[in-house]
């Protein structure tokens, strides 16, 4: 069918063209596509002449659809009615009752066949005006969620009532219950990950303990043998290290190598992301990179590590474990960068166009709130951005 049959008001023309006889399918082109596409249009006409099958028709056509459909229905078919030109003849007004018999039923079979979609693109009008903030009510935050891979690459899912997992001659939950029964050599590694919207905990056999953000993988010796404490970091993690003066304890990433004895201090390497960032809060660290740069840190500074380049800076380091503490913080921080980590905690993804990316984000919410508390700081910071949201699909722009 051409595209100028979807009007309304064109079909109903030839519709009424046809019941006046001034039409023919055998001699129309427009009208034979119209009744080959809705072959029982034909025979409904025929039979709605009739005022009885008529009545009978229309009060199924209520059936089908809402007051407001059938309104604007009733508003095509007055607009009909109004475009004729009636004269005062008996014989003419008896011939206006019968048209505006063949009008009725003209409007009622476009109803019955085209309606349907009009009330659909109503439905997506209304849609495409929710506010996206009670859309994102829906997004929830990520919860304690992890899973555990042993020695022989069987996979645990562990519970997420839990906080974290202890190791030690078993491995526990925090709270002394048994987690996973397993007698596993020493020196045997495990890897712990996180998925995306996760997050979980786990003291090591020396005592140290480390913080996994969502997406992240640690890989370990259920016991530490040797002269050096090595662990293996995907992602982002916070660790406080037990002191050991005869046993460095060692994080290795794809991007660099950090060294400690003792001390409190956040990772910050994903594999897909450029920039790494080590902040040291307590004690003292070394980071080094593959080619042999290398440099001492004390607290308040952070280590920035791109390609070969390593840098180090002063930082309110404290904002980078903000996520420990369940919290978002973002100090003049770009808008891209910022919901990097904001999908990853809701599980969500973000498509970002490049004039909003740079744009720069202050404030703090709670990892605890949904994402609408999280869209209402950004739209603080710059209330032109557009927000659209379509199931875990966000997309903002100017």
């Amino acid at each position: 069918m051409t595209k100028s049959m979807h009007g309304t008001d064109h079909i109903i023309t030839l519709l009424n063209s046809y019941l006046k006889g001034e039409i023919h399918p055998n001699t129309h082109l427009e009208l034979r596509l119209l009744f080959e596409q809705y072959p029982e249009l034909q025979s409904m006409l025929m039979e709605l002449e009739n005022p009885e099958n008529l009545q009978q028709e229309l009060k199924i056509y209520e059936s089908l659809f809402e007051a407001d459909a059938i309104k604007a229905e009733e508003r095509v078919l007055s607009t009909i009615l109004d475009r004729i030109d009636v004269k005062s003849t008996e014989q003419q007004v008896s011939w206006f009752k019968k048209y505006r018999l063949y009008a009725a039923a003209a409007a009622c079979i476009i109803g019955l066949i085209g309606l349907g979609t009009w009330k659909m693109k109503q439905d997506e009008q209304a849609q495409t005006v929710v506010d996206p903030i009670l859309l994102a009510k829906d997004l929830v935050p990520g919860a304690n969620k992890a899973r555990l891979q042993l020695a022989d690459g069987t996979h645990v899912d562990l519970d997420g009532r839990y906080s974290g997992i202890l190791m030690g001659s078993e491995i526990r939950y925090n709270d002394g219950s048994v987690a996973v029964n397993t007698q596993e050599d020493k020196g045997q590694m495990m890897v712990l990950s996180t998925p995306r919207g996760g997050q979980y905990q786990i003291a090591m056999s020396d005592g140290t303990k480390v913080w996994l953000n969502a997406d992240t993988r640690l890989r370990y010796p259920n016991k530490f043998i040797g002269q050096t404490r090595v662990v293996e970091l995907d992602g982002e993690a916070y660790f406080e290290v037990e002191k050991m003066r005869d046993k460095p304890f060692v994080v290795v990433t794809n991007k660099e190598k950090v060294e400690v004895l003792g001390t409190h201090f956040n990772v910050y390497s994903f594999p897909g992301e450029q920039e790494s960032k080590v902040s040291l809060l307590e004690g003292k660290v070394k980071v080094s990179v593959p080619i042999g740069k290398e440099r001492l840190l004390v607290p308040g500074e952070q280590a920035l590590v791109n390609g070969e380049k390593l840098s180090v800076q002063q930082a309110a380091v404290e904002e980078s474990i903000a996520w420990k503490n369940n919290e978002f913080t973002f100090n003049d921080e770009p808008l891209g960068t910022a919901l990097t980590q904001i999908a990853r905690w809701y599980d969500i993804d973000i498509e970002i166009a490049p004039s909003v990316s740079k744009i720069r984000l202050w404030g703090s919410v709670s990892r605890l709130d949904n994402f609408d508390k999280v869209l209402k700081i950004i739209k603080m910071t710059d209330d032109k951005i557009k927000v659209q949201i379509e199931g875990r699909r966000v997309k903002l722009m100017k």
